[in-house]
């Protein structure tokens, strides 16, 4: 009909390790396997690709089956849960969140105007976006592209983040030149992700918390905010930004 818009994906994708049921999450099903990688890293259930011995997705994208190398076990301890901030009701171990994290010091600069110009091609790849106008995205690009090497969607912005991160993984980008682009807000979980991942500059067109901003000021993380707007923000980690080229 005439004006009527179409509505976001929601499905329930759940995930076996080793045969065995492992967790399952409320997202867009699309991408799975990279979701899957990425929130398996983010937990801590796996350290690197090396880790998985094979990976596989059900036709209607409803399962995703990892079966992991080395005969390594996963289980999740919901006793030891902490409910985050994600608007799908995410949550992450106390482990994952108390974790020490290896300090990231140096590396490249990058300009503002590079930051915006990604940004803005990050969400101009957003198709469902266009379509449903109810949708996140995430990115990530290197500070030498001219445009994100890959980006992805979904109702919550903790899984377009994992997705993003799965994409990495599994094509061995190395993480230390790389750019995390997103329309979400930037929440503790979230930087710790990105620390993590060892990805030294996350940029949004939103802001971040109080605690996301103390967790990447300890992991030497850069977090850019209001990316898009006349006067972004440098959360912290402004030994990375290049103010003196041109912020178009």
């Amino acid at each position: 009909m005439s004006g009527k818009r179409l509505l976001p994906q929601e499905s329930l994708v759940r995930v076996f390790v080793n045969g065995d049921f492992l967790s399952s999450m409320l997202c867009t099903p699309r991408d799975v396997k990279e979701l899957a990688v990425g929130w398996l890293y983010g937990q801590g259930h796996i350290e690197s690709l090396s880790d998985i011995a094979s990976l596989a997705a059900c036709e209607d994208l409803r399962d995703v089956h990892v079966h992991l190398s080395n005969g390594h076990t996963v289980k999740e301890d919901t006793g030891r849960m902490i409910r985050t901030s994600a608007c799908m009701g995410g949550e992450i171990s106390h482990e994952q969140f108390l974790r020490d994290l290896p300090r990231m010091n140096g590396g490249y600069r990058v300009s503002l105007g590079k930051l915006k110009s990604l940004v803005k091609k990050t969400l101009a790849a957003a198709s469902s976006y266009k379509e449903t106008g109810g949708i996140h995205c995430a990115g990530i690009a290197s500070a030498t592209d001219e445009k994100p090497l890959a980006v992805f969607e979904d109702v919550g912005r903790h899984n377009a983040f994992d997705k993003t991160i799965g994409r990495m993984l599994l094509a061995r980008l190395p993480s230390e030149e790389k750019i995390l682009l997103t329309s979400g807000r930037i929440s503790s979980e979230m930087a710790l992700k990105a620390a993590h991942s060892r990805i030294p500059v996350v940029a949004t067109i939103t802001t971040g918390t109080d605690l996301a901003v103390r967790i990447a000021e300890d992991a030497g993380l850069t977090l850019v905010a209001r990316v898009l707007t006349a006067s972004p923000m440098v959360l912290c980690g402004d030994e990375r930004i290049a103010h003196d080229e041109e912020t178009v």
